[in-house]
């Protein structure tokens, strides 16, 4: 396993208002991370629809490596913890990696994001490995990209597996474009998958 896999990553959400900021601070990180301000292992911007649905923009430059494409770590992340069922059910993903996300994330992300934004706002999402954080800070702050912090945790745990999703093709096609974020991932499936992945590991 490569020092790159076992990173602990900071996952971090700003809220901003405008429906279109979100997409404006996007390309703001995006271009910091060219000048190696930032490490980013994926990015999206975040809007709401009328019908009240959340879609993650991701973009398609892929410059930055792997994981910025549609079934990027955090679509991944957003499709496992919000209406993700067939992708628990399927057994690719285990109840340890759902639960890595779902220690209070989970539930700020659904009051903020799927309870509280509305169409007229937009938010941020990204998965940072290493960043200069006063230089990212003041470089936000000077483009005006000064929004509310939703989350801003440090995932050590299980990275890799979501990381290793990213490469797989069938559950990249399963990523929603649309996610309804009043959705639960159902607990007793997850529980019997990550039984599941225990009992195999004892075999």
């Amino acid at each position: 396993m490569s020092k790159e896999k076992e990173a602990k990553y900071s996952f971090i959400v700003v809220k901003y208002p405008g429906a279109d900021t979100a997409e404006a601070a996007l390309t703001a990180v995006r271009a910091l991370a060219k000048e190696d301000v930032v490490k980013l292992k994926d990015a999206v911007a975040i809007t709401k629809n009328a019908k009240g649905k959340v879609k993650l923009h991701q973009t398609k430059d892929d410059s930055a490596g792997k994981g910025f494409l549609k079934g990027g770590a955090i679509g991944i992340v957003f499709g496992l913890l919000f209406g993700g069922l067939p992708l628990v059910v399927a057994g690719v993903v285990s109840g340890t990696a759902v639960g890595m996300f779902d220690k209070g994330i989970k539930d700020k992300l659904m009051k903020a994001l799927g309870e509280e934004m509305s169409s007229d706002e937009s938010a941020l999402a990204a998965l940072i490995q290493d960043a200069d954080w006063k230089t990212l800070q003041d470089r936000m702050q000077a483009e005006n990209f000064n929004g509310e912090i939703i989350v801003s945790e440090i995932i050590p745990e299980h990275m890799t597996e979501v990381d290793a999703l990213t490469e797989n093709q069938e559950v990249v096609d399963a990523v929603p474009e649309e996610i309804d974020m009043t959705d639960d991932v159902d607990e007793e499936v997850v529980d019997a998958v990550a039984d599941e992945a225990g009992a195999d590991e004892e075999e």
